[in-house]
C-alpha cells in the first residue's frame, strides 16, 4: 500500500469510528435552525466539536463564524474546507422553529456534519506526516441572502459590511492566504451520489420602499396616494420583463412584499419589497438590474408615490474549478465507484461560493440525500450516512490527493487556474453595486 492510500485508509476509519457522533451533531443542527448572523447554537456546538479533536478554533468570526486550521509542517498550499452555519425561514416546515420559523430547508447542517467529518480525517497524526502545507475548516455564517432589513441593521451599526458570511469572511482577511476552497451540499436527487457542480447564477439584492400617502380608504381614497398599488404595479411591469431577456443568461427575477400596510380601512403609506435579480454573469445582471429600476421608478410615478431603492451585491455568477472537480470526481470513485458520480449542470440559484470562485479554485459538490423541493416546507434529509459520513470521506480524501506528494496536485491546479478578481478587486467591485437612491416621482 502506497503512503497516499495508507493515510486514506487512516481517514476513513477514523471518519466511520466517528459516524455516530457526527450524525448526531448533524440532526442537531438540523432541530435547532438559526438564520444567518443569528447562529450562536450551531457555532458553539461545531467549536465544541472542534475542540473535542484536539483543534483550536477561532469563534466570532463574522458575527458567528468559525475557524480551526491544521498546519502539517511543510510548506505547501492551503486547503479550505468549508460548512454554511445558516437555515432559511420556511415556518411552514414540520421542523420549524416555532417562534423564528426557521428551518434548515437546503440542508446546511450536513455541510457542518461533513466538514467536521473531513476533520476528524484530516487530523490524525500519521495524515498529516503526508501531507504539506496547511488545512482550515471553516464554519461559515450566513449564505441564505434573505432577512436583509436585519443585515442592514447589522451594517448600519458596524458590526459588518457586506450581508453574506463569506463576503465578509473576505473582508476580514480569513481567505488572504487560502490557495483552495471546497464545499458539499445536499441536494435530492435520485441515487446515491457526489458529484461536482459546474456554475451557478449571480445575483443583485434590492430592499424598494414605496412612500405614499394614507387618508380613509372608505371615505376619501382620493386625499390618499396608494403605496400598495405602486408596488403592484411594480411587480407587473417586472414580469412584463421576460421577453427582453436572452435565454442564455438565464434571468431569474423574484419580488416579495415584506410590508404592504398597516390597517385595512387606512390607504397604505408605506410599503416594502425585496427582491433579488439572478444572472449566469456579470453583464446580464447589470442590465436586468437597469431594467427593474426603471420599472420600479415607473410604477411610483403613475401612483404618484416616492421611492427609496437601496442595492446590495449579492453574488458573483459561480465558476467551479474542473481540474478540481476532476480529482474530486477520482476520489469518489476510488472510495463509492463509477456510478457514484458524475456531474452536475448549471444552476439557476446563487451561492456566495461563486463569490470564492472569482479568485481561487473552488469545489462545490453535491450530495444527494435529501428529498423534497429545496427551499421548501417538503424537504429533507433521507441519507444522513451520504451526506455526513461518505461526503466527508470524500473530501478528506480529495485534500489528501491535493496535498501529498508535496502538494503536486494543489500546486498543479492552482498555477492552471486564471482569477477573475483579486480579492482586492472583488471588494471593489463589491461596493461598486452598493447605492441607495431615493426619487420623488412629483
Amino acid at each position: 500500500m502506497s503512503e497516499n492510500q495508507a493515510a486514506k485508509q487512516s481517514a476513513l476509519t477514523a471518519i466511520a469510528a466517528e459516524s455516530e457522533a457526527l450524525i448526531t451533531l448533524s440532526k442537531d443542527i438540523w432541530d435547532h435552525p438559526e438564520s444567518g448572523f443569528r447562529e450562536h447554537r450551531s457555532a458553539k456546538r461545531t467549536s465544541d466539536y472542534m475542540r473535542s479533536l484536539g483543534l483550536h478554533p477561532r469563534e466570532n468570526i463574522a458575527i458567528t463564524g468559525v475557524i480551526a486550521k491544521i498546519n502539517t509542517g511543510r510548506p505547501g498550499p492551503h486547503v479550505a474546507v468549508m460548512g454554511e452555519l445558516d437555515s432559511l425561514l420556511v415556518p411552514e416546515h414540520i421542523n420549524a422553529d416555532p417562534e423564528t420559523g426557521a428551518a434548515h430547508v437546503c440542508g446546511h447542517n450536513i455541510q457542518i456534519g461533513n466538514m467536521l467529518a473531513a476533520a476528524v480525517g484530516l487530523s490524525q497524526p500519521d495524515v498529516l506526516s503526508t501531507l504539506s502545507g496547511s488545512i482550515s475548516f471553516m464554519a461559515v455564517p450566513a449564505e441564505e441572502y434573505i432577512e436583509i432589513e436585519y443585515r442592514e441593521e447589522l451594517r448600519e451599526s458596524g458590526e459588518l459590511e457586506f450581508l453574506a458570511g463569506k463576503q465578509e469572511f473576505v473582508r476580514l482577511g480569513e481567505l488572504e492566504d487560502v490557495d483552495i476552497s471546497m464545499l458539499t451540499h445536499a441536494t435530492p436527487y435520485e441515487g446515491r451520489t457526489l458529484k461536482p457542480g459546474t456554475s451557478h447564477n449571480g445575483m443583485i439584492a434590492k430592499t424598494v420602499r414605496f412612500i405614499g400617502r394614507s387618508a380613509h380608504a372608505g371615505g376619501a381614497p382620493h386625499l390618499g396616494i396608494n403605496a400598495l398599488n405602486a408596488a403592484n404595479l411594480a411587480m407587473q411591469g417586472i414580469a412584463l420583463l421576460r421577453e427582453t431577456f436572452q435565454d442564455d443568461d438565464h434571468i431569474r427575477i423574484h419580488p416579495i412584499i415584506t410590508r404592504g400596510g398597516v390597517s385595512v380601512s387606512s390607504v397604505p403609506a408605506n410599503v416594502t419589497m425585496e427582491m433579488f435579480i439572478r444572472a449566469a454573469n456579470v453583464e446580464a445582471m447589470q442590465d436586468a438590474e437597469s431594467k427593474v429600476d426603471r420599472a420600479l421608478k415607473g410604477a411610483a410615478m403613475t401612483i404618484g408615490a416616492t421611492i427609496e431603492i437601496s442595492t446590495s451585491p449579492g453574488y458573483m455568477p459561480s465558476l467551479f474549478d474542473p481540474a478540481l472537480g476532476d480529482l474530486y470526481k477520482k476520489t469518489v470513485i476510488e472510495l463509492f465507484g463509477e456510478s457514484a458520480t458524475g456531474t452536475v449542470p448549471h444552476r439557476t440559484s446563487s451561492t456566495d461560493m461563486g463569490d470564492i470562485s472569482m479568485m481561487m479554485p473552488t469545489l462545490h459538490a453535491y450530495a444527494s440525500g435529501a428529498s423534497g423541493r429545496t427551499h421548501s416546507d417538503e424537504f429533507e434529509i433521507t441519507d444522513w450516512q451520504l451526506d455526513v459520513i461518505d461526503a466527508g470521506k470524500a473530501m478528506a480524501s480529495t485534500v489528501i490527493d491535493l496535498l501529498a506528494d508535496d502538494g503536486i496536485n494543489a500546486n498543479d491546479i492552482i498555477a492552471n487556474f486564471e482569477a477573475q478578481l483579486s480579492q482586492e478587486k472583488y471588494l471593489e467591485t463589491l461596493r461598486g453595486f452598493q447605492r441607495s437612491e431615493t426619487w420623488n416621482s412629483q
